[in-house]
């Protein structure tokens, strides 16, 4: 899958670290030495983020090599990505790089240990990340999400109708929601309308009322497979998506409790991966 990030978003993120020049290389010298900069896993992973970092060199004026495209596996001892050039820039583009490569192919790591609980736990059950990653990575964020075999939740509150209990108890209830849920659907036709919901009673007034979703917040497995059962029994095309305390290790619990999505924040927020990276001379 490919994600444009923009040059004005690499100079950025350069300019975070290197905001001048590199003082202690150029002390040293090393503008003089043409050398290989390397990035090796330490530890089996999901990568995210050689595009970017090959950017960042391409952006110092060296020359690089993608190993390993984001979404793909490497072992640990695997290389990532390679790139040749100015000893001096490397060390620039250095940093900056493996913070981009460990963090987000932590979090496309951990989105597909979710994908593979969910799998061993259905069929065609999707994992899904939430709007609630860190402020300013969102870009990033969600291409790790995606490598890691996931797909966003939602993009923002501009492409999508979920309504939560904070909106309907502005309206009265639920009851008041499922009388407009028809005039909301003939108003944007093309979208599918999702309500929050955390008892059986309201999903199947929400289901009765034309939801196209209903999403389960903080249920058990037991009770997501309960509703999940009587909903679908009165609406076979309805979708439904457990959200709220999801992760890897209880991925397949879910899905085979009866969820079609699973909606998590959980990859998002979790220990960087390891990545070894070398320097040396090359002729």
């Amino acid at each position: 899958m490919y994600f444009n990030t923009n040059n004005s978003d690499i100079e950025a993120l350069l300019r975070e670290d290197v905001p001048y020049f590199d003082l202690t290389s150029s002390l040293l010298g090393l503008d003089t030495i043409h050398a290989e900069i390397r990035f090796t896993a330490r530890e089996s992973l999901t990568v995210c983020g050689s595009e970017e970092a090959e950017k960042i060199f391409m952006h110092l004026g060296a020359k690089t090599e993608i190993v390993k495209k984001s979404g793909e596996q490497a072992d640990g001892g695997e290389t990532v990505l390679k790139a040749y050039g100015n000893a001096e820039r490397l060390h620039m583009g250095w940093k900056v790089s493996q913070n981009i490569l460990e963090h987000f192919s932590g979090i496309a790591t951990r989105t597909r240990s979710m994908v593979d609980g969910a799998a061993r736990g259905g069929k065609n059950v999707e994992v899904c990340g939430t709007r609630k990653h860190l402020p300013g990575i969102k870009h990033l964020s969600l291409k790790a999400l995606c490598s890691g075999g996931g797909y966003p939740h939602r993009l923002g509150l501009s492409d999508s109708v979920l309504v939560f209990s904070n909106h309907y108890d502005l309206l009265g209830g639920i009851e008041a929601l499922c009388r407009k849920i028809p005039s909301i659907k003939a108003r944007c036709p093309e979208k599918k309308v999702s309500v929050e919901v955390e008892t059986l009673t309201d999903a199947i007034m929400a289901t009765d009322a034309g939801s196209d979703i209903i999403q389960l917040d903080k249920l058990s497995p037991e009770s997501v497979g309960n509703i999940a059962e009587q909903v679908k029994s009165r609406n076979r095309k309805i979708i439904v998506a457990a959200a709220g305390g999801i992760h890897a290790g209880n991925a397949e619990a879910y899905a085979a409790a009866g969820a079609d999505v699973l909606v998590s924040s959980w990859m998002y927020f979790g220990k960087p991966v390891d990545y070894k990276v070398t320097v040396r001379q090359s002729p």
